[in-house]
């Protein structure tokens, strides 16, 4: 590169009388007690915000190195300490071009990420040689700190874009320490800056940023007439590079050169719109990014030559361009037996069996998840018009699946060495690329929950069923036994009002009748013995008539039960029959004690009233107990003493016209069981079991 002149010296004497003058002029002011007077670039750029909006005065002498936006209003001016953007109200600085020598005069300002000067008055002193560019690498113009200074830097173009609709600023993208930066040229083309052309580039820096005044990237402005030399064309056939293989990218090698283009040849797996091109060639698969308006199909053999670049796992080549040889058939993909394998093809077209688990929904696609020797993988088919319930994929069925291979890393960085992929997914290219091998099994999880949903469901219904049939029976049951009990009331209201007519008619008729025939045989001779003898026979007729009606009224009705219930009648006659005796009664209720039918009830009050008479006036008991146990299903009376007791085999004659005969009876009236357990000299036990009703 040629060198620029020297300034000569006498623009150094005018810079040193410059700075005495704004010296002895800073001291006049700050003895009148004026901010000082800033005369050079690098105080003005080492303000912060905060200190330059105090807009201090500016004097300062500087070379026009281009101008700037808006158009005549703006310079890039540099003095011996670096350059700095100056702005004016007025379109000051109209008159001048690059390399013009002005004294300006204004005041600090923040600018928009660094401090600039905003201009109130402009004088031309001459015309003085640019100064010579800064030296800068990559790292230097990302730190920010390089806004509006004069640079050179080195590099490789890995782009050349030709000016949009309506503009004449074109663009190239250089490889700068392997990162790209973009650079506007306004000159007119130039037919060696082609892609892979080393090239050195002396421009303005200016930077993209936030509204927080936060660096977003460099962009580098080359001034009218300020060429890009070519230190070496790029070559005149690209694809006579020789090929290299994809696993051969970024390795190490004293005798690489960064930033150029390699050329590779391979067979194309897949593409993706609108720039994504997968290939395999003899070693690997290999992603490329293209701008190519041709889209590749699987199968295409091509050449490619593209800028290697950092992927996520393996490199990538960048800014790719195809040259097509030839068409075969699409590769095969690789199938592989271990999951762990995937991790030595990425970017390669692999397949693997696998037991598909799960299904989802995403974006721009469905996402599947699978699992494989203990392996868990995610499928991702990315097509939107794909839902994701077209396809008749169930979970747990075994498949196949096919796919570009991509890995992912965990956030922990390894210190150096290989830092291994924690996991791997395959992209599918098309539904297709999934088939089924054996569908699921009916009793998968999601089956299972559906059963047992429904068996739930319907034991739900049937216990419902079961209990509004329970319920009804229960009101059937109860509405019967009402109807029972009021007819067995009815029944025993009749008997009771037939046993007092009896008492009140027939039996008092009897007693009176016996009456008189007792006065008529006072009355009689004495001997007159035909006559006795009849009056004799008539009275006993008279007094058997009134013992069958009073036996009559006794079993139609039972006074005590209509004041007791059945514990309490029975009670009640165990006291009556013991009193002034030495006799001990105990009687014990077990269960849920109810009322029963009126006939089942008065029947076993007859019945206790017998057994507890036998014991007291017959068998001569000093104890009694009697125990009365309600369960659900029936009713047990039980009746024991420890008296005389008998052979029941030949039991005792009643004379009452009752006794065991009379028992058996009642027992069977009320469709009972009758047990009476005695020997001679033990005591006895009367045991009545009756069925009850459900309640």
């Amino acid at each position: 590169m040629p060198a620029f002149p020297q300034r000569p010296r006498a623009f150094k004497r005018r810079s040193v009388l410059a700075g005495l003058l704004a010296a002895f002029l800073g001291s006049c002011h700050g003895a009148q007690g004026q901010a000082e007077i800033i005369t050079n670039v690098a105080a003005v750029r080492a303000l912060s915000p905060a200190e330059a909006a105090e807009a201090r005065p500016v004097h300062l002498r500087g070379v026009v190195i281009d101008r700037s936006d808006p158009k005549e209003h703006a310079v890039i001016v540099a003095d011996d300490t670096g350059g700095i953007y100056a702005l004016s109200k007025a379109n000051l600085f109209a008159p001048y071009q690059r390399g013009v020598l002005l004294e300006l005069t204004g005041v600090t300002d923040p600018g928009e990420f660094a401090p600039i000067v905003k201009v109130s008055k402009v004088h031309q002193l001459g015309i003085a040689p640019l100064p010579a560019p800064q030296l800068v690498t990559y790292h230097q113009l990302m730190s920010g700190t390089l806004d509006a200074q004069w640079v050179e830097l080195n590099g490789v173009v890995q782009q050349y874009l030709l000016p949009a609709k309506g503009s004449e600023i074109r663009r190239i993208v250089l490889s700068v320490d392997g990162n790209p930066v973009h650079i506007r040229i306004t000159n007119s083309r130039d037919p060696n800056l082609q892609p892979d052309a080393e090239v050195q580039v002396q421009a303005l820096c200016f930077y993209q940023f936030n509204q927080k005044r936060q660096l977003l990237s460099p962009i580098l402005a080359v001034p009218v007439g300020i060429p890009v030399i070519v230190k070496k064309p790029a070559p005149a056939d690209p694809f006579a590079a020789p090929v290299r293989t994809a696993d051969s990218f970024l390795q190490f090698s004293p005798e690489s050169q960064s930033g150029h283009r390699v050329h590779v040849r391979g067979i194309v797996t897949h593409s993706q719109k609108p720039s994504v091109v997968w290939i395999r060639d003899a070693s690997s698969g290999l992603r490329l990014q293209a701008h190519s308006p041709e889209i590749m199909q699987p199968g295409n053999v091509i050449d490619v030559l593209g800028f290697p670049k950092f992927g996520d796992a393996t490199p990538i080549l960048d800014e790719c361009i195809f040259q097509k040889l030839g068409t075969t058939n699409p590769p095969a993909p690789l199938n592989l037996t271990n999951p762990t394998n995937a991790y030595d093809h990425v970017s390669d077209l692999v397949s693997l069996e696998a037991t598909l688990k799960d299904i989802a929904p995403i974006l721009e696609g469905v996402a599947l998840t699978l699992q494989t020797s203990g392996t868990v993988f995610k499928a991702v088919l990315k097509m939107p018009d794909y839902p994701a319930g077209q396809f008749n994929w169930q979970p747990g069925s075994r498949v196949r699946v096919a796919g570009i291979c991509a890995v992912t890393y965990d956030d922990t960085h390894p210190l150096m060495g290989i830092w291994h992929p924690q996991s791997f997914q395959l992209m599918l290219r098309s539904p297709d690329d999934l088939t089924i091998l054996q569908s699921p099994p009916w009793w998968t999880l999601k089956h299972v929950t559906y059963v047992l949903g429904a068996v739930t469901i319907g034991l739900i219904l049937l216990t419902s069923v079961i209990t509004l049939l329970s319920r009804r029976r229960l009101l059937e049951q109860q509405r019967h036994r009402a109807m029972a009990e009021a007819e067995f009331a009815a029944i025993l209201s009749e008997r009771n009002r037939m046993a007092r007519e009896i008492h009140d008619t027939l039996a008092q008729g009897l007693t009176a009748t016996s009456f008189q025939l007792r006065l008529a045989k006072k009355r009689a001779a004495a001997a007159d013995t035909v006559l006795n003898q009849h009056l004799d026979t008539a009275q006993e007729l008279v007094r058997g008539s009134l013992a069958e009606a009073r036996g009559s009224i006794w079993n139609m009705r039972s006074q005590v039960l209509e004041t007791h219930d059945l514990a309490g009648a029975l009670e009640n006659i165990l006291k009556q029959m013991v009193a002034g005796s030495d006799c001990q009664t105990s009687i014990k209720v077990t269960g849920h004690a109810r009322r029963l039918a009126p006939l089942i009830e008065n029947n076993l009050v007859r019945l206790g009233q017998e057994a507890i008479t036998n014991a007291v006036r017959h068998a001569g008991a000093g104890q009694i107990n009697v125990r009365l146990d309600f369960e659900e299903k029936q009713l047990c009376l039980s009746i024991r003493d420890d008296g005389g007791g008998f052979d029941t085999s030949q039991p005792p004659k009643s004379s009452g016209g009752f006794g065991l005969v009379g028992m058996r009876e009642r027992a069977k009236e009320v469709n009972g069981k009758l047990e009476i357990l005695s020997t001679t000299g033990t005591g006895s036990e009367i045991i009545l079991t009756i069925p009850l009703p459900e309640c």
